[in-house]
Order: C-alpha cells, then structure tokens, then sequence
C-alpha cells in the first residue's frame, strides 16, 4: 500500500472515538490524509469543529453519520455522507436517539451492578465522555478507574461482552427510515461493512439489492474487516447493482480499537492512497 491520502470511516469524541476535533484533524495531517469524513454513531456533535480545523489545516472534511439499523442477522449500520448540519428534521431524530442511549447507559450500569457487583455511577462515566455521546468506551473507563479491569480493552472483554449486556441494544432505526432520513439531510446512504450482516454471498446481494430498493447509494467496499477476498466480493456486488464505492477504516483511537490505523486500517489492509476508487462518490457530493 502507498501513502494513506483518504479515510472516510472516522470516529471522535463526539460518540466513541477517544480522539477530539483537534486531535484527528492533526492527526490526519501527519500522516498525509488530504479528505476525510467524520462519522460518528448517531450524532454530528463534532463535524463542524472537525470541518474548521481541517480548513486551516488544508484537509477536506465530509460531514458525516454511521446509523444503526434493525436487521434480521448480524448487525447493519449505515454510513451517511454530505449531512446537513442544519436539516431540522434530522436533527429532531438524533435528539430522539441519544435520549434513547442514556436509558440504555443507565440500564447497562444496573446490569454490571447486579452481575459483577460493581457499582458505577453514571456522572463517574459522564467524564469521560468528551461530546454530546455517552457510550460503552466510557464505561468502560469507569470500569477501569473502579480497579475491577486493568485497561479497557479487558473491560470491554470480561464484562461490556457479558450476553446479559449485550441485549441491552441501541435503539435502532428501520433501513428504509434510515436511508431516507439521510437523504433527506441532502447526504449519501452507504452501507458500512457489509461483512457484519453475517450472510452468505447469495444472501448479502439480496440483501444489498433489497436496500437499493430504499435508495442505497453505495457500499463500504473497503473496511479494516475486510479480507482481500471479501472487498472484491462487494466491489463485484457494487458493480453489478451499480452502486458506489467507499473505503474507510472505522478508526476510533488507540485505547478502543487498537490494531486499526487512522487512514491505513488493519495491518495497511487499505487502498486508501488510490482517490479514484472514491472519485464517484466525491463528485456526487460536488466535491
């Protein structure tokens, strides 16, 4: 792999990312990014700041989102690209969905109070959110500060990954709603890392095509997942549903997701020095 020039695949501090504004803007400038797009879970908290700082630092940033949505197998998110900040409307449904994520916060934390007797209270998890997103990196924060785990990543693993907890779901939007909403917010709806849909190739293309239906504009061909094979898997369905292509590591900082790399992904698994392969994309954005 070349020189990393793009990522469009990126977390802060607004939901579970452990890096702000500032800090992945100069981070992207020191290993050469020149666009990326900011897509945090469920809110936009950071991509004007994020748009600013990559100004002045000759950086183009695309407004972004990463959705979750209802699925019948595996897990389905939906990358949106060219947001309006300003969409009333969407901004109505992320009010409505970050409510929903401080009641699941709260039942998580009685949950890891009545199976490891561990008792954390939710202003302790507050401050180590540094946005408008409280999420599991920040219990797991908590988590760690109570002794019980020594670093967040066996956090995550001896308790955030309890089947108790793990029912303990997001709220999630329909497919259809999620599209729409998107596009409504004058952005681009692509399907973020196929691979966890946990299908089959017959059944990944049904799926995909059924989307399309919805309006789908493209898909996350490459991810930090991704094997070689399956991002040639997907390109060939992108090609042959006459979909768009993007690529981004859905980096979110060392302390969360260690072994992916802001702008190369998993081991430089990504073709991110190559622009032509998001040259579709850019243009639909006027970009």
């Amino acid at each position: 792999m070349g020189t990393a020039k793009f990522d469009l695949h990126v977390h802060t501090t607004a939901s579970d990312g452990s890096l702000n504004a500032k800090q992945i803007i100069a981070e992207a400038k020191r290993i050469g990014l020149t666009t990326i797009a900011i897509t945090d879970h469920d809110t936009i908290g950071n991509v004007e700041e994020c748009i600013a700082e990559g100004k002045n630092n000759g950086i183009r940033v695309i407004s972004g989102i990463e959705l979750s949505a209802t699925t019948d197998s595996g897990k389905m998110h939906i990358l949106g690209f060219g947001i309006d900040t300003n969409c009333s409307e969407f901004n109505l449904v992320m009010k409505i969905l970050r409510e929903a994520r401080e009641e699941r916060n709260k039942n998580i934390l009685d949950a890891i109070k009545c199976i490891f007797g561990i008792n954390i209270s939710m202003e302790n998890v507050k401050k180590y959110a540094k946005g408008d997103s409280v999420g599991k990196p920040h219990i797991a924060a908590a988590i760690v500060e109570t002794g019980y785990c020594n670093d967040i990543e066996t956090a995550f693993k001896k308790v955030l990954s309890s089947k108790r907890l793990e029912s303990i779901e997001r709220k999630k939007l329909p497919p259809k709603t999620c599209i729409e909403l998107i596009h409504k917010a004058g952005g681009l709806a692509f399907l973020a890392h196929p691979k966890s849909l946990q299908l089959s190739h017959d059944d990944t293309f049904a799926k995909i095509k059924s989307l399309k239906l919805y309006g789908l504009d493209g898909i996350e061909v490459y991810h930090s997942s991704h094997s070689q094979k399956q991002c040639e898997k997907y390109a060939k369905i992108a090609k042959e549903l006459g979909l768009m292509i993007s690529c981004g590591s859905d980096f979110h900082g060392p302390e969360v997701k260690k072994d992916v790399k802001l702008g190369t992904g998993n081991n430089e698994n990504l073709p991110t020095d190559n622009e032509e392969i998001i040259a579709p994309l850019l243009k639909a954005l006027n970009m």
